[in-house]
C-alpha cells in the first residue's frame, strides 16, 4: 500500500528467517526496517502517534478512530510536513497500557460484536489501505485493452437491412414503423462498439436465422 517505513520494536526479528520467508514480496522493505529497542525509540520522531487496539478503552486519556478518521488525520499531518506512525501491538496481546503512553490516538477496527479482534496482517492491511488512498497513493491497475478494428457504416447499415429483412419474414413491423424501427437497430448497433470481427459473426448469424426462415428445417 505504498508504506515505507517499517519500524520494529524486536531485534530478535532482524534476521529471523520465518519473517523473511514470509515476507512475500516484502523482502526489501523488511530488509531496510529499523529495529528499535523499546517503543519510545521508535516513535521519538512522530508528532502523531496512533495506536491500533481490538477494545476501544475506557479512558478518555485518547481520542478514538475508526480507519477512516485516523486516516484522514494521517493525510494532514503529512500535508503539514509531520511524521505519524500507526502502531500495531504483536500478534497474542496486542498493546498493553505502558505502550498507550507513548499514543495521542487510538484506532478501532469495528467488527461484528462476536469477532473483536482481528489477525495482525488483516488490520495492517486495512489500516495501510486507508492509509495510502488518504495520501492518493492508490491507482487502478490499467485495463488490458486491444486494438478494435471498428467496422465501417457500411458494413453496420448492412447489418441493420440483414435483420430488417429478416423481420419482415416474420412479420414483425406488422403495425408498426419499420424506418423508426430499423433506425434503431442501427443505433444498437452503433452503441455497442462491436468490433469488425464480431459484426461479421452477427451478420453470419443473421443469415443463419434468414435460411432457416426461408426453408423451414433445421440447419445441421
Amino acid at each position: 500500500m505504498g508504506l515505507s517505513d517499517l519500524r520494529v520494536v524486536d531485534r530478535q526479528y532482524r534476521d529471523d528467517f520465518e519473517a523473511h520467508k514470509m515476507a512475500m514480496g516484502g523482502q526489501e522493505l523488511l530488509k531496510a526496517a529499523t529495529f528499535c529497542d523499546s517503543l519510545q525509540d521508535a516513535v521519538a520522531d512522530c508528532a502523531t502517534v496512533i495506536a491500533c487496539t481490538a477494545r476501544p478503552r475506557r479512558w478518555k486519556a485518547w481520542k478514538c478512530l475508526d480507519p477512516r478518521e485516523a486516516a484522514v488525520l494521517l493525510a494532514e499531518q503529512g500535508q503539514a510536513g509531520n511524521d505519524s506512525a500507526i502502531v500495531f501491538g504483536s500478534e497474542d496481546k496486542g498493546l498493553d497500557n505502558k505502550d498507550l503512553e507513548w499514543a495521542t490516538h487510538l484506532c478501532h477496527i469495528p467488527t461484528d460484536r462476536n469477532v473483536s479482534s482481528l489477525n495482525l496482517s488483516q488490520a495492517v492491511l486495512l489500516l495501510g489501505w486507508e492509509w495510502a488512498r488518504g495520501q492518493n497513493q492508490l491507482h487502478r491497475r490499467p485495463a488490458r485493452t486491444r486494438n478494435r478494428a471498428s467496422p465501417a457504416m457500411e458494413q453496420v447499415n448492412g447489418a441493420a437491412d440483414q435483420v430488417g429483412s429478416l423481420l419482415d419474414r416474420i412479420d414483425f413491423f406488422a403495425g408498426r414503423n419499420r424506418d423508426q424501427a430499423l433506425a434503431t437497430i442501427r443505433q444498437t448497433l452503433l452503441r455497442s462498439e462491436l468490433t469488425d470481427t464480431e459484426l461479421h459473426f452477427l451478420r453470419g448469424v443473421v443469415r443463419k436465422l434468414h435460411w432457416h426462415v426461408d426453408h423451414g428445417e433445421r440447419v445441421e
